[in-house]
């Protein structure tokens, strides 16, 4: 079974859900920075196009624009992709007074010279001001039957003249209400279809930008016949950002003692919405294990379908971690998922004399410790990200993987403990003391997969001055030690393996 893509099924049953309350026309999406947010909701809405339309802006691209035309991009933006919908620009109604307003800005200098021109007969022939009034009001008609003639054609001029210039606050009020008029088109053609707006990477461009959208979306909200109804008209606006991040920000913007939830809650009309990446990447391993191709004995070929469920959980335990310390981003993940992966073999003896040899493929460390490898581009990179992972996580609760606890933590041990085990299996244990971890922790190494590998596993851990040797002991008393310092552990592993078996390199 080949890999195409993450799973992104029971996420999507989720969000669908949220996103179908009734009248919850503003939400916000929230997860930390590379887990796939964009992805998930590119995969979602484009399974969903029957039944919503998308309009999708990213600020991330607007960081070298002054803070004062912020909102003139976002309008050029949302402006060039109703392009892509195919309207029908009809003819609309401009008010009389509007196109007052606007001829009268663009043709002053020709107001003036009218005017000047007739100063001189004001005392001696009244009429000759009428007859200018009478012309500035023809020329007002005519300029008001010329921009009210079609949308494209103002749309159009808004973004040519946007390309050679950045724009003014006079044109805001023309330009947002042709784009609402626009986005009723939209709904009129496909009445059956939503329209959202979806402000992508929100937190990731600079704070005075972040806070310059927002406030103009918040002004809109705030005004008093537009409680419920979102700018330009939008059924849904979907803010997507990582919430913690955006709540930092505001308080190094503001100060801490400022209410941030009185602020952001008018953002989002019922909660935020929290991307569980975890979920799609528990679904996505399972798929993806099915693809992989791991050489065996004799040329065989070991499937992960088969494989114990140590494996696969260890390796889910880690790449969720990975990520969750932004030591690995889900777009990274995806393209190695979507790659084909070759895992060979290698010979490794055992026991001091090397007269027992074991294959790294039927080892599961080994086998953790290369795909780890392939997926961070290398053991060097995966060394850097462990550093990191340190940093971020340096204990974990030690039951917080009871099913697997024993035989990941041996698996790791008697690899940092080589030394000593030689990866030799005996019915006699072994014990490893660190006094710079403040741990000891005794452990066995049994065969594994017919005597073609070997498997660890931790009979007991305890502080370092504490007596390991003590027996007769239940399972409560074999561990003293709540939190250990298991991704250090992982790393002194790692590095180990290298010189253990050449293909780890």
């Amino acid at each position: 079974m080949e890999f195409k893509e993450l799973s992104i099924e029971e996420e999507s049953k989720r969000f669908l859900n949220h996103l179908e309350i009734d009248d919850n026309s503003r939400l916000i999406f929230s997860g930390i920075f590379g887990i796939g947010k964009t992805y998930f909701l590119n995969k979602f809405f484009a399974k969903k196009k029957d039944e919503y339309e998308t309009i999708r802006i990213n600020p991330v691209n607007y960081s070298v624009s002054q803070n004062s035309d912020i909102f003139e991009l976002v309008k050029f933006d949302i402006g060039y992709q109703l392009f892509s919908k195919d309207l029908s620009f009809e003819k609309f109604e401009i008010d009389a007074k509007v196109a007052s307003e606007y001829y009268l800005l663009h043709n002053y200098k020709e107001i003036i010279h009218l005017l000047i021109s007739n100063l001189s007969k004001i005392d001696r022939r009244i009429d000759g001001i009428v007859s200018t009034v009478t012309l500035l009001n023809k020329k007002i008609e005519e300029y008001k039957d010329d921009i009210g003639k079609n949308e494209q054609k103002e749309l159009i001029a808004f973004l040519k003249n946007f390309t050679e210039n950045t724009g003014t606050h006079r044109e805001e009020n023309t330009i947002t209400e042709l784009l609402s008029k626009l986005i009723e088109s939209l709904k009129k053609k496909s009445p059956k279809k939503k329209t959202v707006l979806i402000i992508d990477d929100l937190d990731r461009i600079d704070p005075e930008h972040i806070f310059r959208i927002l406030n103009v979306f918040s002004a809109h909200m705030d005004f008093q016949d537009n409680l419920d109804e979102n700018k330009f008209g939008f059924d849904k606006i979907i803010l997507v950002c990582d919430i913690n991040n955006v709540r930092g920000i505001f308080h190094s913007k503001y100060g801490s003692d400022i209410d941030f939830s009185g602020y952001i809650d008018k953002f989002y009309t019922h909660e935020v919405f929290e991307y569980s990446y975890t979920k799609v990447i528990s679904e996505s391993l399972d798929k993806f294990f099915k693809s992989v191709k791991v050489s065996g004995e004799n040329k065989s070929q070991i499937t992960f379908e088969n494989s114990n469920g140590y494996l696969v959980s260890e390796l889910k335990f880690i790449l969720m971690h990975l990520i969750e310390g932004h030591c690995l981003s889900m777009r990274s993940l995806i393209n190695f998922l979507k790659s084909e992966l070759h895992i060979t073999d290698s010979s490794i003896k055992v026991d001091k004399f090397g007269s027992h040899i074991i294959n790294s493929n039927y080892t599961d460390i080994f086998l953790i410790f290369k795909i780890l490898s392939k997926i961070m581009n290398g053991g060097h990179n995966l060394l850097l990200a462990l550093d990191k992972l340190i940093k971020y996580k340096p204990l974990i609760q030690f039951f917080d993987r009871r099913t697997y606890s024993n035989i990941s933590l041996g698996n790791l041990v008697m690899i940092v403990d080589f030394k000593n085990s030689n990866l030799f299996p005996t019915s006699q244990k072994y014990i490893y003391k660190n006094e710079a971890l403040d741990i000891s922790i005794s452990y066995k190494i049994d065969y594994n997969s017919g005597k073609l590998g070997v498997l660890g596993e931790v009979m007991r851990v305890t502080d370092f001055e504490d007596d390991i040797e003590t027996t007769n002991l239940d399972y409560n008393e074999s561990y003293t030690v709540s939190q250990i310092p298991y991704f250090q552990i992982f790393k002194n592993a790692f590095v180990n393996s290298q010189f253990i078996g050449e293909e780890l390199k």
